[in-house]
């Protein structure tokens, strides 16, 4: 599962897609309540709120996808999810949906004041690791039992699960097994590529080996094109390279702590023993790797903090200047509103090969940066988080309207007008500037980095990472830099959460 630190980064890539929360790991204490789920027919009167008699107002709390919003800053205006809901209503006299248009500063607190008031929107944004551990236990009603129920309006499916993509299912369940939300996107991060200037450089496709990346940029800069100029994120490549060479170990490093994922204590447990330090050849052996990419870009942004340069390279890249730039499923759509003159197409990180590094193991890990972490998880407020859940018949019509949002044909609808990030059910097919990354959402959720073990250390990594990479220290000095990043890291966790890590 991904976990604390990776779904936390994965939470800071959608803030640049407008969806603004840190998404906490998993605990087994965290569980939120469940109810029983009523048998479900094959119609969709038997099955609707209408039918218990419950007329009145479901709110819903869309995040990014909230429709005709006037007060959420940045939010492209779309109608998919309003056309939803009157459709709805018209099949459900007396029953009206209300979007909640509001921006949080402070989404979690929020949710966390409002539950414990009683007045939690009927149906609320939660991802799931926040869900699992960071809300407070007792305010998402578990949707298990539905999932393994018909949803009326899936007449082709066994259960509303079938409908489903497996593996987020799986992947995204608390510790003791249950499901908070349905979960209908992803956020996907790929290398996006100008097709013009590739066609001006004799390339004809896009790389799909780590080889071809390399020999495409070299390529490129011998015709005098610009390929890559940004600053490459540490943070976002380590994990690809990391989750891949360190993938058979994932389990044990991930258990350190014997809870589910990867914590900071499971890092810093990792960095201790010897795995996750430079004293295992697969930690640093992927820089001069990933260097002989890099030699190829242009060096404006090499040393750069990408959090400082990231909207100049973006913006040089969408205005035609650089052929290749590494970035989220939010591109396409920056792309589409910059009214670029290019044709755009994107391929993921490829699988790696024994002939690229003797390290791999083979593994996909085109998805490790990304994660089902994005807008449509969608969650259903209890009696104890929403007093009007009391109401009798209400629960059930807020349960049939969410198995009417939660159709595959909704959720495609909904997520790719959005067009930022990648509907992940098997019946649905994403936007086209997606098609590339659309797989990326059935790897299993298993990344692996270093971070967390103190506040500074990305930053401080990432210095390191851009001084090797624009020739300014050599490999000796920065394996030598890392190591003493990794030790005062290590120094510092252990001080401030007064744990021996040695016992591990």
């Amino acid at each position: 599962m991904m976990t604390n630190k990776l779904a936390k980064s994965s939470a800071a890539l959608v803030a640049l897609g407008l969806v603004l929360s840190a998404c906490g790991g998993n605990n087994a204490e965290e569980g939120q309540s469940a109810s029983t789920a009523p048998a479900a027919s094959g119609t969709a009167g038997s099955a609707t709120g209408e039918a218990g008699g419950w007329k009145g107002t479901i709110t819903m709390y869309a995040q990014s996808y909230t429709p005709n919003s006037k007060n959420i800053a940045g939010l492209k205006q779309q109608t998919g999810l309003q056309d939803v809901a009157n459709e709805y209503e018209a099949a459900h006299p007396g029953i009206k949906i209300e979007f909640v248009d509001e921006e949080f500063k402070d989404y979690t607190q929020t949710v966390r004041v409002k539950a414990a008031a009683g007045e939690l929107f009927d149906v609320f944004w939660g991802q799931w690791a926040e869900l699992n551990n960071t809300f407070p236990k007792g305010i998402a009603e578990d949707l298990t039992p539905y999932f393994s129920q018909p949803n009326p309006y899936i007449p082709g499916k066994a259960t509303w699960g079938d409908a489903m993509n497996a593996t987020v299912v799986s992947e995204t369940k608390s510790p003791e097994g249950k499901s908070y939300n349905i979960n209908g996107d992803y956020v996907a991060t790929a290398f996006f590529y100008n097709k013009d200037l590739f066609a001006q450089a004799g390339i004809s496709q896009p790389p799909s080996s780590w080889s071809e990346l390399v020999e495409t940029t070299k390529k490129l800069k011998d015709a005098g094109i610009t390929a890559m100029s940004q600053a490459p994120d540490y943070d976002w490549f380590q994990r690809h390279f990391l989750s891949d060479f360190y993938a058979k170990e994932f389990e044990q490093i991930a258990g350190f702590d014997q809870s589910p994922g990867v914590s900071s204590l499971d890092q810093s447990v990792a960095i201790v023993k010897g795995m996750l330090n430079t004293s295992d050849e697969r930690f640093m052996g992927w820089w001069p790797m990933f260097k002989t990419l890099t030699d190829n870009w242009k060096p404006d942004y090499l040393s750069s903090d990408p959090g400082v340069v990231g909207s100049n390279a973006r913006n040089d890249f969408l205005a035609g200047k650089t052929a290749i730039f590494y970035d989220g499923s939010w591109l396409p759509e920056n792309a589409k509103d910059a009214n670029v003159s290019f044709e755009l197409g994107s391929f993921n990180f490829p699988v790696l090969t024994q002939a690229d590094t003797p390290y791999t193991t083979g593994t996909d890990v085109s998805g490790a940066v990304g994660g089902p972490n994005a807008a449509f998880q969608f969650a259903v407020a209890t009696k104890q988080a929403n007093s009007t859940m009391k109401e009798a018949g209400k629960q059930a019509a807020v349960i049939d309207w969410l198995q009417f949002v939660g159709t595959p044909a909704n959720v495609e609808r909904i997520v790719n007008e959005h067009g930022t990030f990648v509907p992940t059910w098997p019946d649905t097919k994403p936007a086209e500037s997606m098609t590339e990354l659309a797989n990326q959402a059935s790897n299993e959720l298993k990344a692996l980095g270093v971070g967390g073990s103190s506040p500074n250390m990305s930053k401080n990594m990432q210095r390191i990472f851009g001084l090797y990479l624009s020739g300014n220290i050599d490999l000796a000095k920065a394996t030598s830099d890392v190591q003493k990043e990794l030790n005062s890291a290590i120094k510092e966790y252990q001080s401030k959460n007064s744990v021996d890590l040695g016992k591990y």
